[in-house]
Order: structure tokens, then C-alpha cells, then sequence
């Protein structure tokens, strides 16, 4: 589901009709990436609706030196990922459940990164 617009417009759709802002300022305001092939990074307003709209997220805890935002994993993860994540200061969140076992099961997300993806 690698389409932010078709996604952003859903969950605008989803929100109460009294509460819906334009697609415009849910796009910029949801999503760190906003160009078209960008990645599906949430931002924590982005991460605050899809938690609003109950949908189901889970979460890989980081470790303590993975805690300050690191640029590798975060360019890995937009370059691979095909369901919305946030990026925490002490967890990723995925909404892909596959991504978090996948990340879960090597304990690393680095590693998870390397060796799922690179060629």
C-alpha cells in the first residue's frame, strides 16, 4: 500500500465529518516524506490519527543506542517499507505485522534492514 495520497485521502474519509482537515494539511502534517516515491514515515500527528482510527500497530523496542534517530535505519526503512511506521524516540511502530515480526525475530532492525532487502 506504498501510496500516501490514496492512504491520506482513506483516513480523511474515516475521521468524523466535523473533524476531517483538507487534504492538503493532512498531507504535509501526516507524513515526514512528502514527495511521491517517499517513504511512509508517519509523523507523530500522522501516528496520533492512525492511532485514533484504531488501526492495529506494533511495536519493536529500540535499543539504547538506536535511540537518537538514526539516519541509516530511518533511509532503510523508507526505501523498503510498504506500510506506514513511526519512528519513536524508544520504539518503531509498524503497521505492517510482518515488518514487526520480521523485526522482532532478529532483534535488530539494522540487521533485519541488511539482510531482508540489500541485494
Amino acid at each position: 500500500m506504498r501510496n500516501k495520497e490514496q492512504l491520506t485521502r482513506y483516513l480523511i474519509e474515516l475521521l468524523p465529518q466535523d473533524s476531517r482537515p483538507d487534504y492538503k494539511s493532512a498531507f504535509f502534517s501526516w507524513w515526514y516524506n512528502t514527495r511521491e516515491k517517499g517513504g511512509m514515515r508517519l509523523t507523530s500527528t500522522g501516528f496520533s490519527v492512525m492511532k485514533k482510527l484504531e488501526f492495529e500497530h506494533w511495536n519493536f523496542e529500540l535499543p539504547k543506542e538506536h535511540r537518537r534517530k538514526n539516519k541509516r535505519i530511518i533511509l532503510g526503512l523508507d526505501r523498503n517499507l510498504q506500510w506506514p511506521y513511526y519512528y519513536g524516540t524508544k520504539q518503531i511502530s509498524f503497521f505492517s505485522s510482518r515488518d514487526a515480526m520480521m523485526a522482532n525475530l532478529v532483534g535488530n532492525v539494522e540487521q533485519w534492514l541488511k539482510n531482508s532487502f540489500d541485494s
